[in-house]
């Protein structure tokens, strides 16, 4: 499902965070949206995303694929030493976020880590930003990663981040045409320091 020996770039964040970058992560993304226009109606918004989304919960081998990728080739270079806790979704978002935010810790030496793959052709519908700060979300030089289709990016979600969506008005709520992504947050232990 996913490409067994990824090209990972690396992006320096604010306060000395580490971003991820995989392209071609996936070897058929398309299944991935064939997926999404079938399920077209049973996304539901999200209050508890961050930002206006709609979201299809994704669990069993597509999560564990996910998982399996991320704790390969992503989660000791991010700072984590083991998965405790997954969650996955599809998620169609409805408007860009009106400022950034932050994952949540669950526990004394957790982390969140977040993953995004961008499953939509339209560049214009935006990848990611990372303001230094809440009150930095206009900052012309946080760091972006700019979208591309079949792009995943991982990052610790206790940085500053949000969906960089210049194009709003080609927001769409259909599958095979709006900013669909596959996202997830796995709870984490840090490496010991």
């Amino acid at each position: 499902m996913f490409t067994p020996r990824p090209y990972i770039q690396k992006i320096t964040l604010p306060a000395g965070g580490q971003c991820l970058v995989v392209d071609n992560a996936l070897a058929e993304p398309e299944r991935w949206r064939a997926m999404a226009a079938r399920h077209a109606a049973q996304f539901a918004p999200d209050p508890l995303a961050g930002y206006p989304v709609r979201r299809l919960r994704v669990s069993g081998p597509g999560l564990m694929a996910l998982h399996v990728f991320f704790s390969e080739h992503l989660r000791q270079p991010l700072g984590y030493r083991r998965v405790v806790d997954g969650q996955g979704w599809m998620s169609l978002a409805t408007a860009p976020a009106a400022a950034p935010f932050r994952a949540s810790a669950s526990g004394p030496g957790q982390g969140i880590a977040v993953v995004s793959l961008f499953l939509f052709e339209d560049d214009g519908l935006g990848g990611m930003v990372f303001p230094s700060s809440l009150f930095a979300a206009d900052d012309e030089v946080a760091p972006r990663v700019e979208a591309r289709y079949n792009r995943l990016v991982a990052f610790d979600g206790s940085c500053w981040h949000a969906p960089d969506i210049p194009a709003t008005a080609r927001l769409s709520g259909e599958p095979s045409m709006g900013r669909l992504t596959l996202d997830a947050r796995f709870t984490c232990r840090r490496l010991l320091q």
